[in-house]
């Protein structure tokens, strides 16, 4: 009997080639419209260094009428008219300035918010002075008011402050280059153009800034809720320097200490303190009033309280 004996093994055909799967090519991310917002924010909040878009039909009109020759360039939105925006153009028209007309959508993603009122203006660097050649040409036959900006961080606040300070008559705002908001858009928009138009000094060390005011013959004066020394009762027909401290924490002590008197304003109410550029701006026109007041009683015209 014929042994049987096993098939030959099947010729197995070559096992079938695996597919390769690449990796998926790691996708670059691309940014959401709010973090594309958040980063044209971040950018125009960069500070005084450099050229920065601003936004909002007065901050551009005063940029134009108080600077000739800053704008580099203006956007406006497509539709936008008014005796405002025509302003805008017939000064830009004047300096030689290029104006483009866009969509919203482009305004909205420079601007970083759609709150830009249609118009957008490049300018140039913003002039800032340093403090002894400021302090060199301050006026010397009126009383001089001066502002020191400690740790003021929001940009609300700060161009609030600043608009105040113009419409008061403040010779000069002080801004210690550290822990102080940078002039961002949002900052010159609420200044309403006062930006460019109060002068602005950029100094290092807050402390000794303060002793080379008082070396200078002014009264260094701290805004400080804690102290019984009223703002009324000070007199501010002199050289004045007021010192606002920041939002929450209010003044430093080393600033305290530097201050020829820290000074109070009298809350009535349950609450007992104030924010900053409210503060500022009683504090301001206070010294405003009593120079007004004592001109008046000298038979002269105009915030003077210094003898002729």
């Amino acid at each position: 009997m014929a042994r049987r004996t096993k098939p030959p093994p099947k010729a197995t055909q070559p096992e079938a080639r695996r597919k390769r799967v690449r990796p998926k090519a790691k996708r670059k991310d691309v940014p959401s419209p709010p973090a594309e917002r958040k980063a044209v924010q971040s950018d125009l909040a960069a500070g005084a260094a450099g050229p920065r878009w601003i936004y909002g039909v007065q901050p551009v009109l005063e940029a134009l009428k108080s600077k000739a020759g800053r704008a580099e360039k203006i956007w406006v939105a497509f539709g936008r008219s008014g005796t405002a925006v025509q302003s805008i153009l017939d000064q830009a028209k004047k300096q030689k300035t290029p104006v483009t007309f866009k969509d919203r959508a482009a305004l909205d993603a420079k601007a970083g918010t759609s709150k830009h009122q249609g118009i957008l203006a490049l300018l140039s660097e913003i002039e800032t002075l340093e403090l002894e050649p400021f302090l060199r040409q301050l006026p010397r036959e009126r009383p001089r008011l001066l502002a020191l900006l400690d740790e003021i961080q929001d940009p609300h606040n700060l161009g609030a402050i600043l608009r105040t300070a113009c419409a008061a008559g403040v010779d000069g705002v002080l801004l210690p280059k550290h822990r102080t908001s940078p002039l961002t858009p949002a900052a010159i928009k609420v200044s309403a153009g006062a930006a460019e138009w109060v002068p602005l000094v950029r100094v290092g060390n807050a402390a000794e800034t303060l002793r080379r005011i008082r070396e200078e013959g002014f009264s260094v004066l701290g805004a400080d809720a804690s102290t019984d020394r009223k703002i009324y009762d000070q007199d501010l027909c002199r050289d004045v320097c007021v010192v606002i401290g920041g939002e929450g924490k209010g003044l430093r002590p080393v600033l305290k200490k530097v201050c020829d008197a820290t000074v109070s304003i009298p809350m009535i109410g349950p609450i007992d303190s104030l924010n900053a550029s409210v503060a500022a701006g009683i504090l301001f026109y206070e010294v405003v009033r009593q120079r007004a007041a004592e001109a008046s009683r000298a038979g002269r015209q105009g915030p003077g309280c210094r003898d002729e």
